[in-house]
């Protein structure tokens, strides 16, 4: 059993089997120390953590290993060993790809606190416009030995001085962190999530970016720009003309009002803060942000050497933020480079709002008796009914399958037996179904309905890939009956969901 509750394992470790391979014949390859290593460390914090990682090369002739696929399941946590043959492989492409939907179908969600669930270990230089699409918004680790401007590098050697602990340690503290909120979240909905999502309810996602140095005005003029033109709404620091109370209070307010609050840090400590020589506004917006229960992002350059900073309070005020030793609050934080910024936080923006949806949602439904919900499918279709059925439960929502197969005067004698059950009707038109026969379920529903005199029943067809054309079912043409089509992708994004669950439970407010 695995430390995270209701998991076998608390991480699986995804990785491109080239990158195992030795350098010489007297070491282990590169995947089997980091394993090692990360293993020890974390059995520092505790004796029950238990890591997945496919050790004994399982058969990748085949479409997707059936161990595999049933490790990600039972895992709590991704940890992507990305390396420029990462995306080249299909396989862990697949493995990337069944970890976010499976997470995004679980009550937790993909963000637990502010941080992502699926990690990614830089094996390489890779830019952040080049990642996979499933892993923007994520932080990553640095385990290569490429500056910012060199195109590759390598993996960083387990025996470099200093550079792979360093790094590991960080991955440590980031995974115990992460240990520690999983319990929050399983346990009860904490109040900073709720306070979050109830001004997420009423307003367009709103940022906050805070006082810079004069060196990053104009980039940060650009990322507002970007932001904004991306649908975000953006409010900027105070700008340091006020006095000590009028900016903590400014400070203050700003931050509460929005759903993220960002730092962009470098070098350069800013301004004094009027008749406060003691203060700065950079730094003290970073500790009223962290005083608080809005979300923080922390950016500072990847190519930034702390021990060269000639401002010794702001050499150790960036080191403590690395270290996470200046506060108990969980925050993000990001070495990265400056061209990427407004991406970094477009998709880290993308994960809290996802997150926000659902967290409304269950707060919407919370105390109401569950909607009970009719689920129509060919038993060939039974997969994407099942992935259905699990991301509708975390939204009180009961479905009663009704699965098709064998004798058809059997089966429509089932579907209308359990009519006087469900409150609304789903049909799904998957990858396995004729469209006719989805017609057809559909035509006998409505009538067996009118009969019954439930003339305003909510009737939805819900279609699953491969694509399909809304005017496949012609029996949509009803005004009782809606088309959920969500066939053009391989999961259903936060944004289609809200939409689709705003339809499904419209009387049941």
């Amino acid at each position: 059993m695995a430390l995270i509750p209701d998991f076998e394992n608390d991480i699986f470790i995804s990785y491109v089997h080239d990158d195992n391979v030795p350098e010489t014949a007297n070491e282990e390859g590169w995947v089997n120390q980091f394993y090692k290593y990360l293993e020890v460390k974390l059995k520092r914090h505790h004796k029950d953590i238990k890591i997945w990682w496919d050790e004994k090369h399982l058969d990748k002739s085949q479409v997707f290993d059936k161990t595999i696929a049933e490790a990600i399941d039972k895992s709590a946590i991704m940890i992507c060993l990305y390396s420029r043959r990462y995306t080249q492989s299909e396989y862990c492409i697949k493995e990337l790809e069944h970890f976010h939907k499976k997470v995004q179908a679980e009550k937790t969600g993909l963000l637990v606190g502010d941080r992502s669930r699926i990690i990614p270990v830089m094996l390489s230089n890779i830019p952040y416009s080049e990642w996979p699409e499933k892993l923007s918004g994520t932080t990553s680790f640095k385990f290569h030995d490429a500056s910012d401007n060199e195109i590759y590098g390598d993996p960083l050697h387990v025996k470099s001085e200093g550079a792979f602990s360093d790094e590991m340690k960080k991955l440590r503290t980031s995974l115990v962190q992460i240990f520690e909120d999983f319990t929050k979240a399983n346990a009860v909905t904490t109040k900073p999530q709720q306070a979050i999502a109830q001004k997420a309810d009423t307003e367009t996602f709103t940022i906050y970016i805070g006082e810079v140095s004069d060196s990053l005005y104009d980039r940060r003029d650009g990322i507002i720009a970007e932001l904004e033109g991306s649908g975000y709404d953006v409010i900027t620091g105070d700008p340091s003309t006020a006095d000590a109370e009028t900016h903590e209070k400014a400070t203050l307010e700003a931050i509460e009002k929005v759903q993220l609050a960002v730092h962009i840090l470098n070098g350069v400590p800013g301004r004094k803060i009027n008749g406060d020589p003691n203060s700065r506004y950079i730094q003290k917006q970073v500790e009223i942000g962290l005083a608080t229960s809005t979300p923080q992002l922390i950016w500072v350059p990847a190519e930034l050497d702390f021990d060269a900073i000639l401002n010794k309070e702001h050499q150790a005020f960036l080191k403590g933020l690395e270290e996470r030793s200046l506060s108990d609050k969980n925050y993000e934080y990001v070495r990265g480079n400056e061209g990427e910024l407004s991406k970094i936080l477009q998709g880290h923006s993308k994960q809290l709002e996802d997150a926000l949806v659902k967290e409304r949602s269950l707060q919407k439904t919370q105390g109401k008796t569950a909607l009970k919900v009719l689920l129509d499918t060919h038993i060939d279709d039974f997969k994407d009914a099942f992935n259905l059925k699990k991301t509708l439960s975390d939204h009180n929502i009961e479905l009663i399958f009704n699965p098709e197969d064998g004798d058809p005067q059997e089966n429509i004698k089932s579907l209308f037996n359990n009519i006087n059950e469900a409150e609304k009707f789903i049909f799904l038109y998957g990858s396995e179904t004729n469209k006719d026969w989805v017609d057809i379920r559909v035509k006998n529903t409505m009538k067996k309905l009118m009969e019954y005199d439930r003339f305003k029943q909510d009737i939805f067809v819900y279609m699953t890939p491969p694509f399909k054309d809304d005017s496949d079912i012609k029996v949509a043409q009803s005004p009782l009956v809606k088309v959920i089509n969500n066939s053009g992708k391989t999961t259903i994004d936060a944004e289609s969901l809200n939409a689709f669950l705003k339809e499904l439970i419209a009387d049941n407010q």
